[in-house]
């Protein structure tokens, strides 16, 4: 089986001498967080869009299989030229997005990011799964041994590599050997989004008002159409410069405005400082809401469901701002503005 690796390499360049793991030629940091994978998941919907099934775990790659995409495009030649046209602006013009094939990942990446052959132990740093603190001291310890290349790597015994470096050092022999699991695609999921700037010095009850609000914009847009939410990245960008973010599961499918603040609250605590934007997306769509097993008490059930269909009916047709309410954000300011809000009339 062929598999296609796409690399931004403004996100996702491997280490070489003079630069850190994860810097492109030149970078003096790190990628924003929030940016980078904004940048990611935009790589991935673009190849998604023609047809490829994409296995996407680190930031700035993306893998999927040619024989599928091929059946569509003409080809495995047909299916590359495709999914090449589909990530060409995803770096902006001209930007640094590279397309490369290999029978494994290891191998689709090595060509992609431009490795000299024979390619040196350090190719493995973003494919072993471990802490990056163990990887670089088992690769130190390989690069000690004399041990400085892929093949050298292969023609240890399994014995030998077990004994010395353990369950690390067999999953990389395994790779130098070609040696991979089949990929693991994720399942394609719409764009489902919001964000809300933050007037300057928000903070406390004020902060956790703004997260209402922003839960409330994206449970009511049309995108949806009435499904659950699988887990969500709040993320935001700070007044100093920089960006924050973090993923957080919900245990089972959920559309409940009270269930999705109760588990993104606390997370606000983790601001590393003032914020002057938040963003909230959904990592994964669920079954319709009204699928949920639900506790009826007095006969209230069919009810709600009906002003929930209500709702999505009159935002379908009207769009997501046809239906508000107010939402007190804090009554003591002087500024008028600030004391309330318009936000998305919630779903029973």
């Amino acid at each position: 089986m062929e598999i296609a690796c796409v690399i931004d390499c403004r996100l996702a360049t491997p280490a070489r001498p003079g630069h850190s793991g994860g810097l492109g030629p030149g970078r003096a940091e790190l990628p924003d967080p929030v940016a980078a994978a904004e940048a990611t998941e935009a790589m991935v919907r673009a190849l998604e869009s023609v047809g490829a099934a994409v296995e996407s775990e680190q930031v700035g790659e993306a893998f999927f299989a040619l024989d599928g995409l091929g059946g569509i495009h003409g080809g495995p030649a047909g299916a590359l030229a495709t999914a090449r046209q589909a990530v060409a602006g995803v770096g902006g013009a001209g930007g640094p997005v590279r397309v490369a094939t290999g029978p494994t990942r290891l191998a689709a990446f090595v060509a992609a990011t431009g490795w000299r052959r024979p390619v040196p132990v350090a190719a493995l740093e973003r494919r072993l799964g471990a802490p990056a603190p163990e990887v670089a001291a088992f690769l130190e310890a390989l690069r000690q041994l004399g041990i400085e290349t892929l093949p050298a790597l292969a023609r240890l015994t399994a014995d030998q590599v077990a004994d010395r470096f353990g369950r690390l050092g067999l999953r990389a022999l395994r790779l130098s050997r070609g040696e991979e699991e089949p990929l693991r695609p994720r399942t394609p999921h719409e764009e489902l989004a919001a964000r809300i700037e933050l007037p300057e010095g928000t903070a406390g009850r004020q902060l956790d008002r703004a997260l209402e609000l922003l839960v409330d914009r994206l449970l009511a847009a049309p995108r949806r159409r009435g499904r659950t939410l699988l887990g969500l990245r709040l993320g935001a960008l700070l007044a100093g410069g920089g960006s924050w973010s973090v993923e957080q599961g919900l245990g089972r499918p959920s559309a409940s405005p009270r269930v999705l603040r109760g588990v993104l609250l606390p997370r606000l605590g983790a601001l590393p400082g003032p914020a002057q934007e938040l963003r909230l997306r959904a990592l994964g769509l669920g079954p319709a809401a009204s699928d949920q097993l639900e506790l009826s008490v007095g006969g209230g059930e069919p009810r709600r469901r009906k002003l929930a269909a209500a709702l999505r009916e009159v935002r379908a047709t009207q769009g997501p701002e046809a239906l508000l309410r107010v939402l007190s954000v804090d009554s003591a300011s002087r500024v008028p503005e600030r004391r309330a809000m318009l936000t998305p009339f919630p779903e029973p």
